[in-house]
């Protein structure tokens, strides 16, 4: 028989061990570190739903090889993903809930012109750095705003890239424009319908059209009647598919071509077959001799079951540029200390390697990239410039 000393004693050792076991455990937790929280805005649903889908996957992809590598300063990643369905509004009010209420370390996004040129300025307020991987109105990085960063090109820059080739390739001498009534559209239509004049050529249409239309038959009606050798379509794959498919449908023989989201692989199924022959730019195509790219595009492959594509890409080389930024910058208690240290270190950013190519940020915050020309052929898409890719 344990006597009863024997058993207070046994007791009193079995509370000592349990308060012993719950000190390690919160020393451990305690010691653990806090993860660095990223903000993400894109369109998630919505009429760009699809594309914003691809972005999330390039994001989410970033993130996961980053932690599995212990993540940045012993510190994972978490993305905090705020969905503004392309809606200005809604992307001024996902901004204000990252940046006050989550307390974001810094923001990715948005995808379209206009929902960044509304949400910059609630990241600007709050002096949270801002990293642009896709929208490309040129008022992003010429407002002045000093916590923005963008690592694709601009409209003029993919623009005037695309003019150049077309021009340069081509003996067209008459162009006509249908592009979305926003700052990226017009951005489009006023660089190329300039690259045209310039070159001597004529501008027969200008015609406009609202995110979210689906009737195009009036305004390539009235393009068909001026008698247009190429029609740019200055919009997303949304409605520029059914801009293709319609404008086919009403016999407009014509060379067809458009900007970066005219590249994707959903541009191509809604089209139908409507885009054969298209020339467009991209940010990025797989078919390269790039390691970081080969290497993209295996790890996205293996977790996503299909190859990426611009979208992704581009968010994806985002989520790495902030990684270089926020080591570079080290750990502050203070998070707005810690953001202006990391907003800092990315205007510091010199050649990074990326999937999209080296990566420096100019004094306005913008990254000198180039893009590629090429067209859709049998459900594929040719390279055409550069030459040796």
């Amino acid at each position: 028989m344990i006597g009863t000393k024997t058993r207070a004693l046994v007791a009193l050792l079995l509370v000592v061990s349990v308060l012993v076991s719950g000190l390690l455990v919160a020393g451990c937790s305690k010691a653990e570190k806090e993860p660095i929280k990223i903000g993400v805005i894109g369109p998630f649903t919505g009429p760009n739903a699809k594309p914003g889908g691809r972005m999330k996957e390039g994001i989410e992809l970033a993130v996961e090889e980053i932690n599995a590598k212990g993540g940045i300063n012993g510190r994972k990643i978490v993305a905090i993903f705020e969905d503004d369905a392309s809606q200005p509004a809604q992307s001024v009010a996902a901004a204000e809930k990252l940046t006050t209420r989550d307390e974001v370390l810094l923001v990715i996004g948005a995808y379209n012109s206009a929902c960044v040129l509304a949400h910059m300025q609630v990241t600007e307020r709050e002096k949270t750095p801002q990293i642009n991987p896709i929208a490309v109105a040129t008022a992003i990085t010429e407002s002045g705003n000093k916590y923005m960063f963008r690592n694709c090109a601009t409209n003029p820059m993919q623009v005037s890239q695309l003019a150049d080739y077309v021009l340069k390739n081509f003996n067209f001498q008459k162009f006509a424009m249908l592009f979305e009534n926003t700052d990226y559209g017009r951005g489009i239509a006023e660089v190329f319908g300039a690259s045209v004049r310039q070159a001597g050529k004529q501008v027969v249409a200008e015609e406009a059209y609202n995110i979210g239309d689906t009737d195009f038959y009036s305004q390539l009606t009235k393009i068909k009647n001026l008698g247009p050798d190429a029609l740019l379509i200055g919009g997303n794959l949304t409605e520029g598919s059914q801009i293709a498919r319609q404008a086919r449908e009403l016999g407009l023989n014509v060379q067809l071509m458009g900007l970066g989201g005219l590249s994707s692989p959903e541009f191509d199924q809604l089209c139908d077959g409507a885009n054969e022959g298209l020339i467009c730019t991209s940010y990025f195509e797989v078919g390269t001799d790039d390691p970081l790219v080969k290497k993209f595009v295996e790890a996205y492959e293996k977790k996503f079951g299909k190859p990426p594509e611009m979208f992704a890409a581009a968010a994806y080389e985002a989520v790495y540029i902030a990684e270089e930024a926020i080591k570079k910058a080290g750990e502050h208690k203070n998070l707005a200390e810690w953001r202006q240290a990391v907003r800092d270190a990315l205007a510091k950013i010199k050649d990074l390697p990326g999937v999209q190519g080296p990566t420096t940020f100019d004094e306005k915050g913008q990254a000198d990239k180039k893009v590629y020309i090429v067209q859709w052929k049998n459900h594929e898409k040719v390279i055409l410039y550069p030459t040796g890719k």
